[in-house]
């Protein structure tokens, strides 16, 4: 155009109308994919209510299971200690995705914490939370605390007894919602074993589905799966069918220094556990890729996805 000509200023118009639909268009579209990837890194119940409760220790069990079906942990303890006094570990317990902060409960949870000791002498036994120090009556201890919601936040419960109560202490652990129903009817246990050596419980490794004590599978968009060893270091192998079920991505990333093999098109993910350092329990979301072969009954839902560990020597 020369310098004499004027601008057609319905042309210039135009342009502007079509460069602002264009940025419109590309700040919806990022936006429609920033909302995907966040609801697709994230575990969310059947209300669309992202409900996180977990801990380093205890395990998420459905309502109704027996004690003498609680997955069993060792704490271990050199054989020096056994001549302490006193020893402690802590129990936390957390309003979110154990090691992920960003999948936080956006409810509060009231729960009661009990702690039972057996196979000891009775004598010397100590739970202490916040500046509370409680001393079991008939060896329980119970403790009501609540997890405010929408901020990550944790409960630490110091366990204290004698140090020659070692190697014949058992603690049972329990942390029970007041309502049942916003932990998907879900509750963590644990029976806690303090040992000199890791042998001294059966290793376990376990999987399970948490969504499976309510509905059918095939009322779900997607599922949380929970997969934990009972003591020890492993080498874990989890698998599952890639035409109909995808892996999050983003847990993949955050276990990527655990990692000695993945296959994700084949659905395969090898890696390594190890209780003592906090990697023995993860929370695994999974999204469903074809509905129309999604089994309804969880017997069939369980052939999906497989888990095995198989504990590294001492």
């Amino acid at each position: 155009m020369n310098l004499s000509e004027k601008p057609n200023k319905k042309r210039t118009a135009v342009m502007g109308i079509c460069l602002v639909g264009v940025l419109l268009l590309v700040i919806a579209t990022y936006a429609a994919y920033t909302r995907q990837a966040y609801q697709r890194g994230t575990a969310r119940n059947r209300d669309t209510e992202i409900v996180s409760f977990t801990s380093n220790y205890l395990q998420l069990h459905t309502t109704g299971t027996s004690g003498n079906a609680y997955v069993a942990k060792n704490i271990v303890y050199g054989t020096d200690e056994k001549k302490k006094e006193s020893v402690s570990f802590d129990i936390h317990v957390y309003n979110y995705a154990n090691g992920n902060t960003s999948l936080v409960s956006q409810k509060d949870i009231t729960y009661t914490m009990k702690i039972e000791f057996k196979n000891g002498a009775g004598n010397g036994y100590k739970v202490e939370s916040d500046t509370n120090s409680i001393t079991p009556d008939n060896n329980v201890c119970e403790i009501k605390k609540t997890l405010i919601g929408r901020t990550a936040n944790e409960d630490v419960f110091t366990v204290t007894f004698p140090g020659n109560e070692i190697d014949t202490l058992q603690i049972t652990a329990t942390a029970i919602p007041e309502k049942a129903a916003l932990t998907n009817n879900q509750f963590l246990a644990a029976t806690l074993v303090p040992c000199t050596t890791a042998s001294k419980v059966t290793f376990r490794a376990e999987g399970i589905f948490l969504d499976k004590a309510e509905g059918t599978p095939m009322q779900y968009d997607g599922f949380n799966y929970g997969i934990s060893i009972s003591s020890g270091a492993a080498d874990a192998v989890l698998t599952w069918n890639p035409a109909v079920l995808e892996i999050d991505k983003f847990f993949v990333e955050k276990l990527q220094n655990l990692i000695t093999s993945k296959n994700l098109a084949k659905g395969e993910l090898k890696f390594t556990m190890d209780q003592s350092n906090g990697t023995g329990d993860f929370l695994i979301s999974f999204y469903i890729k074809d509905k129309s072969k999604i089994p309804e009954n969880w017997s069939d839902m369980e052939k999906m996805i497989q888990f095995t560990a198989t504990q590294k020597a001492q």
